[in-house]
């Protein structure tokens, strides 16, 4: 695996408190800052930060990533769905 060095200020770890502290939140952040912009997929970040993938929503909640990815787009696709169902089944809109 390789190393990176990062230069942080005495403040930060302080604020952190310990070396390995530090590497563990810097992974985490990093991990779920890439899943946040859709590099990374869940199960790929549960298995990188060696967590179970059941417990992962409620470190995404942490962060305030959501478990689904529910766009606005597909609010719409499923309201024009549900929409022509109701049409083709007779139902009052």
């Amino acid at each position: 695996m390789p190393t990176v060095q990062v230069d942080v200020p005495d403040e930060l770890l302080a604020l952190i408190g310990s070396p390995e502290a530090l590497r563990s939140e810097l992974k985490e952040a990093l991990v779920l800052n890439l899943v946040r912009r859709g590099r990374l997929s869940r199960s790929k970040a549960a298995e990188l930060l060696g967590v179970n993938l059941w417990d992962l929503p409620e470190l995404l909640a942490r962060y305030a990533i959501p478990w689904f990815h529910y766009s606005r787009d597909d609010i719409q696709q499923d309201l024009q769905t549900l929409q022509e169902y109701e049409k083709s089944i007779g139902q009052p809109e």
